[in-house]
């Protein structure tokens, strides 16, 4: 069958190339394309399973005799309405409804097991006031006014929100691949992170290719826009100060809050007769935040100027990219596969396991991974198997 040449509507193989990057595909692939394009040539099975493989395109949607509608609700919530989230890749898209699975089996379980909605979600919703909405979330998540600086950096910080959150319910997944592909890396440029409301699972999921600072104020940005009760697509890597709607300046000003409140802030900025440059760099390191979150505070506080701000802006920028290029791959294997995973969601797995409810072979497809694997992971994340 390999060999056998196939029927592939144009507008189908148009609507393959608008899902991924050409280059991906090869010289030698985009000239038979051209050529079954121009009706010169027909494509054969094998030629469509390797476009299909290179593309990231499920099989089957080729052989349909309309390109497929998929329909990504999240893209009504992004920040900013760039290019990259009008044609979203199939990267994003793929995550996308991996998560979607994700949460249907967690509201499913909980529901079935008895488990009452979540009181923090949506318990903010039409509250504007900045201060009201940060004591609130400091509350349910036990957290000082201080509270950063009891850990030793932000992945410290990170990880500290994340159990909070946990204990609150929330799923909270991070990856910076899709699934357990390598070879397909999540880019920061379309998208940080995502949060997908509901009352028995909310879920906030992690671009973890984004530095520490940039993921600890992103899992608090969504924090946020769980406790308010909408959505969020959080696509914008340039920390804009304009452009982006209402409800984002918001979120973003009670994220900054949590971080750093204003009153500690304004404190901390008084204590020093250093350049805000410094001042900058040492409050961030101070309160495990990135200097951008820093930088905000000063602009708003009318402490620094806009081109300082977005001078601040572009630094960050730089330098993760310089330690991105410099990363080595690394560590325990078993502890980073752990480590994408919400730690109750591998729980309530076993559980519906014992139950009778999940086999090992739906636990281990939730969960991308092997016999092997879930065995370890489940054994990192606590022996709860």
């Amino acid at each position: 069958m390999a060999s056998v040449p196939v029927n592939i509507r144009p507008e189908i193989i148009h609507w393959a190339l608008r899902q991924t990057q050409k280059e991906k595909l090869g010289d030698k692939l985009m000239d038979n394309i051209a050529k079954w394009l121009n009706g010169t040539k027909t494509p054969t099975f094998r030629q469509i399973e390797d476009f299909s493989k290179k593309a990231n395109i499920p099989l089957g949607y080729f052989f349909l005799q309309t390109p497929p509608v998929e329909q990504i609700d999240l893209l009504e919530f992004r920040t900013i309405n760039s290019v990259q989230m009008t044609n979203p890749s199939r990267n994003f898209i793929d995550t996308v409804h991996e998560m979607q699975t994700v949460q249907d089996w967690m509201i499913s379980y909980r529901q079935d097991f008895g488990f009452e909605k979540l009181s923090v979600v949506g318990c903010m919703k039409n509250v504007q006031n900045i201060d009201s909405i940060a004591r609130r979330i400091r509350s349910d998540l036990n957290l000082s006014s201080t509270w950063s600086k009891q850990s030793s950096d932000s992945r410290v910080a990170f990880k500290h929100i994340r159990s909070q959150l946990e204990l609150c319910g929330v799923v909270v997944m991070v990856n910076g691949i899709v699934g357990q592909n390598t070879h397909r890396s999540l880019n920061t440029d379309e998208f940080r992170a995502f949060a997908m409301v509901n009352q028995w699972a909310p879920l906030i999921f992690i671009n973890a290719a984004d530095s520490a600072g940039a993921r600890l104020f992103s899992l608090l940005h969504e924090t946020v826009h769980i406790w308010l009760g909408e959505n969020d697509l959080f696509n914008d890597r340039k920390y804009r100060l304009s452009g982006v709607s209402d409800t984002e300046v918001l979120c973003n000003a009670v994220t900054a809050e949590l971080l750093i409140p204003r009153n500690i802030f304004l404190e901390n900025w008084a204590m020093s007769d250093d350049d805000p440059y410094t001042k900058i760099r040492e409050i961030a390191k101070e309160f495990r935040c990135g200097e951008v979150v820093v930088a905000r505070r000063a602009y708003d506080a009318r402490k620094i100027e806009k081109n300082t701000y977005n001078q601040i802006v572009q630094n960050a920028i730089e330098n993760y990219n310089e330690q991105k290029q410099q990363k080595s791959a690394g560590g325990n294997y078993y502890y980073t596969k752990g480590a994408r995973l919400d730690s109750c969601f591998v729980k309530a797995l076993c559980e519906s396991i014992r139950a009778g409810r999940t086999t090992y072979t739906e636990a281990y497809r939730l969960t991308n991974t092997s016999r092997k694997t879930f065995s370890e992971v489940v054994h990192c994340l606590g022996g709860i198997e």
